[in-house]
């Protein structure tokens, strides 16, 4: 009777379990089938006890592993199983019942629902997937900063691998000048807060400074409590590197508009000077007031220079490209500084004898050459080493996606390296910056205008220094394959004075004024125009009598080549020659050719601008 019930209280006790629990038979017939869980699975057991397992479950693929359980369970030994069922994937496990003496006489079996179970694991390896191969580098730590885990892209970024981290503390990874980030970031996250994503600089295993962007997150536990921190750090070193290209060029860029900006309306007064200067000098006996005047002049000249130079920085000078060899331009060139160098300077000339041919204009290089071989001179005041060499070059894409304004394609190579002082990094991002000098006499312009020739010429300059080891400049100019044109002597003019009528078109009343009175002085008809439409107005008078029009390019209003196509449409016979002292205005933006138009750059002496009349008239 006791017997009874208990067995009674064990069934209802079954009956109540989240899961299902069964018996069989060595035939593996069901004797008893209980578990909260049947009901969900729609299953009466009624109508399953004195069934086996085989004519329950069916015998499709998908119920093998759970009857093999019950097999192997028979034979002896406990097993267990993964079996979808309905819509809930079923884990059993099976044991073999014995009796008295140990011999199976059935089997014992109970099954609970893993689906959510399953689904979790999935989601896990899925995130663990993620977190394994993704770019960002993953750690998570307790609160006091000890490292737990490092995926595969902390490796990479930071170069230790899991097994030497994991266990230590972060604070390893961050550099002394920013030791106070750690204790912040662990306070915040002691509160639960999240670190909002922020750039700062850790530590590499090799000891190199890297930028990194972190993304600090609370880790909580099941009771919400905050048990340690999850950091994600993306390495933008080279992101960086970028940016700062890009910022510097976007500087040179504005500090070059200004240059050229300021250039043309100091053009506009030397021209007015040196002009005046020319006319007195041709007219003055008085020795005493020549002399003043030359003085003027010389000045003016020096000025002229110095406009040249911002103009050469800001890419706004007039070049006349041709073909060159580079190897006889050094040559040349070092020949002629040779008297400059100390005799304690060594000289170490290598120049690649297959080098290829640039187009460039060969003044403005010698006159970079001479720039940088000054430079280095005066960067080893105790002697040293000048080492030039040549080569050909090719620029790959990986090198020109790394640095900005690079067009991948062959190139020719000048380098030139010292090994005195060196540049210090704060100085090397100015070091192309017109006026900046760290010499007591300096222009600043020099390098200024290296870098404006190079750019110009769709180069590419590249600098390493380090202080006490030296400096290296790169110049890389593009490659070409045209032949050099032989030379055109130009023609005699002759005499300066003609008697034809020009056009003046100048905005500039000093300038306007000077011109006029230049061009009467020579013998011509001047009329004169202060603007593009005041112009028009005056050839409509004259019925098209006009020989040539002299215009200013950059004027308000209508431009010098609006008006020179406006006038030419009329009066197809009228010769042009456009003078400024802006060449980027003139051959950039306005886009006149001075392969196809007569072109004078200011500031110019009257008997340039009566020889460039006369080869525009004949």
């Amino acid at each position: 009777m006791e017997g009874r019930i208990l067995d009674q209280a064990l069934i209802r006790l079954l009956d109540s379990f989240p899961g299902v629990v069964w018996v069989t038979d060595r035939d593996l017939r069901y004797e008893l089938l209980v578990g909260a869980d049947l009901a969900a699975l729609g299953v009466n057991p009624s109508d399953v006890v004195g069934r086996t397992v085989t004519e329950f479950l069916g015998d499709g693929d998908a119920v093998l592993p759970a009857i093999a359980a019950h097999r192997q369970a028979l034979a002896g030994k406990p097993a267990e199983y993964d079996q979808p069922f309905g819509r809930q994937i079923r884990r059993g496990r099976i044991e073999p019942l014995r009796d008295a003496v140990g011999t199976v006489i059935g089997v014992a079996g109970i099954s609970t629902d893993i689906t959510a179970l399953r689904a979790t694991d999935h989601a896990l390896a899925e995130l663990g997937a993620i977190v394994a191969s993704t770019e960002e580098a993953i750690i998570g730590k307790t609160l006091d900063g000890t490292i737990t885990s490092w995926n595969g892209a902390a490796e990479r970024v930071y170069g230790y691998t899991a097994a030497e981290m994991i266990g230590r503390n972060i604070s390893l990874l961050i550099p002394d000048d920013r030791a106070d980030e750690l204790p912040s970031i662990l306070q915040r996250i002691g509160r639960a807060e999240f670190v909002q994503p922020y750039e700062t600089v850790r530590v590499r295993k090799d000891g190199e400074r890297i930028g990194v962007a972190l993304t600090v997150s609370p880790i909580k536990d099941e009771t919400g409590s905050v048990v340690g921190a999850s950091t994600i750090a993306r390495d933008i070193t080279e992101r960086t590197r970028l940016e700062a290209q890009v910022r510097q060029s976007q500087k040179m860029e504005a500090i070059g508009s200004l240059a050229g900006g300021v250039a043309h309306d100091f053009n506009n007064i030397l021209l007015v000077i040196r002009g005046h200067s020319a006319r007195l000098l041709k007219d003055l006996g008085d020795e005493r007031l020549r002399e003043s005047v030359e003085q003027i002049d010389r000045a003016a000249a020096r000025a002229a220079e110095f406009t040249h130079q911002l103009l050469a920085f800001s890419r706004q000078q007039v070049l006349r490209p041709a073909v060159t060899d580079l190897n006889e331009l050094v040559d040349e060139t070092l020949r002629l500084v040779g008297r400059m160098l100390d005799e304690n300077i060594e000289v170490d000339v290598q120049l690649d004898p297959d080098l290829n041919s640039i187009l460039i204009d060969n003044g403005q290089l010698a006159q970079a050459i001479l720039n940088l071989v000054v430079n280095a001179r005066d960067a080893m005041p105790d002697g040293g080493t000048l080492a030039v060499r040549t080569a050909n070059a090719e620029l790959d894409e990986t090198y020109a996606t790394a640095h900005e304004g690079v067009a991948p394609g062959d190139y020719v190579l000048l380098q030139v390296t010292d090994s005195g002082t060196g540049i210090d990094a704060l100085d090397q991002a100015r070091v192309f910056e017109p006026f900046f000098t760290t010499k007591d006499q300096g222009t600043g312009l020099g390098l200024a205008g290296v870098y404006g020739l190079v750019k110009q010429s769709r180069g590419h300059i590249w600098l390493y220094s380090e202080p006490n080891m030296g400096t290296t400049f790169r110049l890389y100019f593009p490659a070409t394959t045209a032949t050099q044109a032989p030379a055109v002597e130009p023609d005699d003019v002759g005499s300066l004075e003609g008697n034809e009528r020009i056009l003046l078109v100048e905005d500039n009343e000093m300038v306007r004024s000077l011109v006029t009175s230049t061009l009467k002085t020579y013998g011509y008809d001047v009329l004169v125009a202060a603007g593009g439409g005041e112009a028009i107005e005056l050839a409509e008078q004259e019925a098209g009598a006009i020989d040539v029009l002299m215009t200013d390019v950059v004027m308000p209003g209508m431009n010098g080549r609006e008006l020179a196509e406006k006038l030419l449409a009329k009066f197809p016979d009228v010769k042009v020659l456009f003078t400024s002292g802006y060449p980027a205005d003139t051959i950039v933006r306005h886009g006149i050719s001075e392969a196809r138009t007569a072109f004078l750059e200011k500031p110019y002496l009257p008997d340039d601008l009566a020889r460039k009349i006369r080869e525009v008239l004949d």
